[in-house]
Order: structure tokens, then C-alpha cells, then sequence
């Protein structure tokens, strides 16, 4: 995708506007990360699937709480069900066991072909801006599908990972920053972008926006 900022933009694209300053979301803590912070909707086997891609890593407590930098003690009460991590930190325990992070909420009977709507996989952060919906049966694909649904005025958190990803606003309208440059998408416009490079999203207006998005290879 060719994006311009400037004179000579190709008919067609995506209006580009300037870049906006990226906001300061919340802090990471050192040591002890993730709790304090806005948790992502409780799923109780969530514990129990992420001992199981541990153990079958043959890593122990101690060496996945080092990759993650959260505490021993915290990663034990995870896995047991007595505490629940944030998004940012449930985030960084996928990256250490190389999973998607839906696949931390979606059990290997569980998959099929078809995903009906009150099935549908839900990632909420409570009074974060953004949630994701998983609407492909699984993460052990070739492509990931996912719904995006943005409260209007608060960017969502910048990401890069590997692949590609194409983008379809479903409803409203949305400023999507790709790199240094941000693109303002209408009600039925699509993005397609290098995923490895920052990006992130945010609803313009007044309304909730809702992005529907590919990803491949799965790395949400």
C-alpha cells in the first residue's frame, strides 16, 4: 500500500490526515504487572490453558513470569484462578508461550467450522476504550477474523506484529494510524497494511465505531 501525506495522493486511497500525537496510555509497573490494572473479560479456564501451553513448553513458573515480568506468585494465582491479568500483561504471556492470544481462550474441542454470535470469543477490558471479538472458529489457521469495537475520542493501544492485516469499517467512522501517518475511514472503507509496522485505531465522532479485520498469520 502506497500512502502519501502530502500533494499527489492516488485517487482512491484513503484520505490521509496529519498524524496524531500518540496518547499516554496507563504505565506498565515493574514486577508486579497487571495487577491494579484494568483486567479483560473473565474467562475461569483461562488459568488452566495457559499451565497447559507452560507445561507442554517445559517451562516453570519462575522462567515464564521472567519472559512476562510479572512475579512468580502472581503467574501462580493466574494459573490458579485467583487473580485475572490485564490485557497488556495476557498480551505478553501469549508472546512468551508464541500463541495468539485468542488461542489462550479458545479450548482445541472447541473448534469448528461455523462460530455462532453468542459463542463468539470476547476480549473487554473494563473502561478501556476498545474490545475484540473473535469470529473465526480458532487461531490455528492461516487467517484470523476479529471485530473491533471502538468508544469514540480514545485511541486504542499501538501494536506491530507479524503478517498482514486488512480492515473494513462496518459502522461509523475511524482514524486508523499506520506508521507516522494517519487515515480516515468512512462507514464501508477498507485498510490493508503491513501489520509489522505500529498501528492503532480510533472512533471519530460521537458514535461507536466497529472494525472488522483479517489477520495473517493469527497474531492477535
Amino acid at each position: 500500500m502506497a500512502a502519501t501525506t502530502g500533494q499527489g495522493r492516488v485517487p482512491g486511497e484513503p484520505t490521509p490526515i496529519p498524524a496524531a500525537r500518540p496518547r499516554r496510555g496507563p504505565g506498565r509497573r515493574s514486577g508486579t504487572a497487571g495487577q491494579g490494572a484494568a483486567a479483560v473479560q473473565r474467562d475461569d479456564q483461562l488459568g488452566r490453558r495457559i499451565r497447559a501451553l507452560r507445561t507442554e513448553r517445559g517451562l516453570t513458573l519462575s522462567g515464564l513470569a521472567g519472559r512476562v515480568g510479572i512475579t512468580r506468585s502472581f503467574l501462580s494465582s493466574v494459573e490458579r484462578g485467583l487473580a485475572y491479568p490485564s490485557l497488556l500483561v495476557l498480551r505478553s504471556i501469549a508472546a512468551a508461550l508464541e500463541v495468539p492470544v485468542f488461542l489462550l481462550f479458545t479450548a482445541p474441542e472447541e473448534n469448528g467450522l461455523v462460530v455462532r454470535r453468542e459463542s463468539r470469543k470476547v476480549i473487554r477490558p473494563p473502561g478501556a476504550p476498545v474490545s475484540y471479538e473473535l469470529v473465526s472458529p480458532d487461531v490455528r489457521h492461516k487467517i484470523e477474523m476479529i471485530i473491533v469495537r471502538l468508544l469514540p475520542g480514545l485511541d486504542s493501544a499501538a501494536m506491530a506484529h507479524e503478517g498482514e492485516e486488512c480492515a473494513l469499517v462496518l459502522r461509523g467512522r475511524v482514524a486508523i494510524q499506520v506508521g507516522d501517518v494517519e487515515y480516515e475511514l468512512n462507514e464501508g472503507d477498507s485498510i490493508y497494511y503491513d501489520s509489522g509496522l505500529p498501528h492503532k485505531a480510533r472512533a471519530l465522532g460521537d458514535e461507536q465505531a466497529e472494525i472488522v479485520s483479517a489477520i495473517s498469520p493469527p497474531n492477535f
